[in-house]
């Protein structure tokens, strides 16, 4: 009995994760839907990267209510390249549409190399795709997209105690002027920006305004198997992640939108809505090839009176996925990171795994001493567990007995196999309860290590240079589907081998041998796994072989 609910709970272990990798649904987002608004969008120009000459202003006839017209460009003229330099990124804002151009980390690189660049979170090149894109609803899409805004300086470069401002201004004659300005802080990743605009118009018209982060995947391959990448929305205080291949052109999603961003295993970009308490978002699939996704942030339509200048405001952030930045940043942001049904199990593992790596300043390190703490708190569980397995083993002879005798009346055989355990005062469950209650501490911490951002590149010794990234040593050649040597995976397969050879056995032999095929499922089943969560497989069975032998030599 003691097996089948040991084997029960391995193999419960592995739906679950096959379930949360493959099965878990995100929350439910709205069915897509076509904007109303969108069918008066005229279409983008044919040759985005120049802007259409300015023809002659059509006449405007006078109306008592807000309209919402359409008016024209100046002549076009090639947009410089504003360059911010800050401690913790490089940026480049371009004149044209005042848009973020790229972004790269200082302090993550592409890949684990040494002289691999700085993290690119800007992923989208053409002119017309680029992410900031502030304009109204009911006007041309390229009318600011691709406006001539001039900036007030071509470079920005901040100190460690100084924020500085960049600003972008640009007049449409008789329709609007607009002032984007950018507030950087040397020891952030949050960007201010405000955005005023003033109606040129003789008569009010109304709109709403909305600001558009466009976006590839900022990875081809890094955590997109098992993590989501896509856009990302906080609706209500909570959060709503929308796979590519469930956006079907376009889905517009309820407010109130606490935030838009767009997100992977490791980064995000994110626009906070400061002074837009009514709006909604939409996503829209731009190219499937590519993944390329537009997600926006639309106010409400109000009514803008001739000289009238409301503001709008937003924070954005670009950078890392790790809680405490995005706690500082802004405490809404923290949302991003989800850990899953374990989360309130999986923060607090979080917290002591980074107090070890301060202290030691490696993660392999931490990952073996918050697995010899979480031993040390279950140790009088699995104690009493193995305790009470050795117990039901004494027992197997008498329970054959019974079963031999009562055969042929199932329900006097269980009577006597319960009286036989009061007799005995053995648990039936006793053995099993105790590693039931771990199962959320391991998929609480199988979340930490495989999504934490602290995981990546972060080495451990020898070849293990990314606890982020399957083990894999290399050997000379490539080993087909495997590249390397898959050494702690290997010897995590060993040591969970040792286990169950010195685990209480029930005598039963087809059981014995489902038991012992178990080594060889989880070793296939982690090839792939991160380097550190196999680390830490690999020192809690060493820890549980090492409590066995204890328990053991006491009882002989």
């Amino acid at each position: 009995m003691e097996k089948r609910v040991v084997v029960a709970i391995v193999l419960c272990i592995l739906v679950l994760v096959l379930w949360e990798k493959f099965f878990v649904p995100k929350k439910r987002t709205a069915p897509p839907v076509t904007s109303p608004t969108a069918e008066k969008v005229a279409p983008a120009p044919a040759q985005p990267d120049t802007l259409p000459a300015e023809p002659s202003r059509p006449a405007v006839t006078p109306a008592p209510a807000p309209t919402t017209p359409s008016f024209p460009l100046p002549a076009a003229r090639a947009g410089r390249d504003v360059i911010v330099e800050t401690p913790l990124y490089r940026a480049v804002f371009t004149e044209t549409g005042a848009r973020l151009k790229s972004f790269v980390l200082k302090h993550y690189r592409e890949t684990i190399d040494k002289n691999s660049p700085g993290k690119e979170l800007v992923k989208t090149k053409k002119i017309e795709k680029l992410p900031l894109a502030f304009n109204f609803m009911n006007h041309s899409v390229a009318a600011l997209n691709l406006a001539p805004f001039v900036a007030d300086r071509t470079s920005l470069t901040l100190g460690e105690d100084q924020n500085q401002t960049l600003t972008f201004n640009y007049e449409a004659p008789g329709w609007l002027r607009i002032t984007r300005q950018y507030i950087f802080h040397p020891d952030s990743y949050l960007i201010d920006l405000n955005i005023s605009v003033v109606n040129l118009d003789s008569k009010p018209w109304e709109d709403a305004s909305t600001l558009s982060l466009i976006n590839l995947p900022f990875s081809s391959s890094e955590g997109s198997r098992y993590n989501f990448q896509g856009p990302a929305l906080l609706i209500n205080d909570e959060l709503e992640e929308v796979k590519f291949k469930k956006i079907k052109g376009e889905k517009l999603l309820p407010g109130p939108v606490g935030w838009i961003a767009y997100t992977d295993q490791y980064f995000i970009m994110a626009a906070v809505p400061l002074n837009l308490t009514s709006n909604h978002g939409r996503i829209k699939a731009l190219d499937a090839s590519t993944q390329t996704v537009e997600t926006t942030l639309i106010g409400p339509k109000d009514p803008l009176q001739p000289g009238a200048q409301p503001e709008f405001r937003y924070q954005f952030y670009a950078g890392p996925k790790e809680l405490n930045t995005l706690k500082a940043a802004n405490p809404k942001l923290a949302k991003a990171v989800n850990f899953g049904w374990f989360d309130v199990i999986a923060q607090p593992l979080l917290v002591c795994l980074k107090v070890f790596y301060r202290f030691t300043h490696n993660y392999g390190v931490a990952i073996i001493l918050l697995t010899v703490l979480i031993k040390l708190l279950f140790w009088p569980l699995t104690h009493k567990s193995y305790v009470s397995m050795r117990a039901m083993k004494k027992l197997q002879p008498k329970m054959a007995k019974i079963r031999e005798k009562y055969k042929d009346d199932k329900e006097k055989m269980n009577q006597e196999v319960m009286q036989l355990y009061r007799t005995h005062k053995v648990n039936p469950l006793g053995g099993c309860l105790p590693m039931v209650l771990q199962i959320p501490v391991f998929f609480a911490l199988y979340r930490v290590l495989y999504s934490s951002i602290a995981m990546r590149h972060a080495p451990f010794f020898l070849w293990i240079n990314d606890l982020s990234a399957p083990d894999r040593l290399p050997v000379g050649f490539d080993i087909p589907y495997l590249g390397g040597l898959p050494v702690l995976t290997l010897l995590m397969g060993v040591s969970m081998f040792l286990q169950q050879k010195m685990s209480p056995t029930t005598g039963d032999p087809r059981q014995e041998k489902m038991m012992l095929m178990m080594p060889v499922i989880f070793t296939v089943f982690f090839i792939n796994f991160p380097s550190g969560l196999v680390l830490y497989w690999l020192v809690n069975n060493v820890l549980s072989i090492g409590q066995q032998y204890y328990i053991n030599q006491k009882a002989a």
